[in-house]
């Protein structure tokens, strides 16, 4: 009877290393990005902007505690849609230009052509349990939770933790230290 209830506890020691293995592997997959990946011209080797910005957005939903879990990870576009293809290659995408279609997504990317909304658009989002990223300048300290930024030819990355919690979302510190700022 000693050894049954042993083996369960070593087989749950086993499964929560095995979910810590998976988030570091995750974790390395975006210091690589963010090492390695330039965007650029299209030129041979390097991505577009926005194919970063898609590899980004798959590998935030990872390392984001939503408070109910789902099966399918959707992603809204709000706005004009940047992305392309390159999105619908990962996740599952929706796009409008109204954010209360939008509403069902547990990520919603807030493009350029919205930056003069951006207040209203997080408010119309209330505590709604959705992770809000943006491209425009100063996103997340405007309150959206990850607002992507350019340095030099780099796609980063800052952190409005604050909003996330607003939005019922726990984000994981190994992201937070990823962020260029967190505020």
């Amino acid at each position: 009877m000693r050894k049954a209830g042993r083996s369960v506890r070593l087989r749950s020691r086993w499964q929560g290393h095995d979910e810590r293995r998976a988030a570091v592997l995750c974790l390395l997959g975006i210091v690589w990005m963010i090492v390695f990946f330039r965007v650029g011209a299209h030129a041979e080797g390097q991505l577009s902007e926005y194919d970063v910005k898609a590899a980004f957005m798959t590998k935030f939903a990872q390392f984001v505690k939503w408070p109910a879990s789902r099966s399918v990870m959707t992603v809204g576009v709000l706005g004009e849609d940047p992305f392309g293809d390159s999105l619908e290659k990962m996740m599952k995408v929706k796009r409008s230009k109204r954010v209360e279609d939008l509403k069902g997504c547990q990520i919603i990317f807030i493009s350029k052509s919205e930056r003069g909304n951006i207040g209203a658009i997080l408010e119309n989002l209330g505590g709604a349990n959705i992770l809000t990223v943006g491209e425009s300048d100063g996103f997340a300290k405007q309150g959206g939770a990850i607002g992507f930024v350019l340095v030099g030819d780099k796609v980063r990355f800052e952190i409005n933790a604050g909003a996330a919690r607003r939005a019922g979302l726990n984000i994981d510190s190994n992201l937070l230290r990823l962020a260029v700022r967190v505020f």
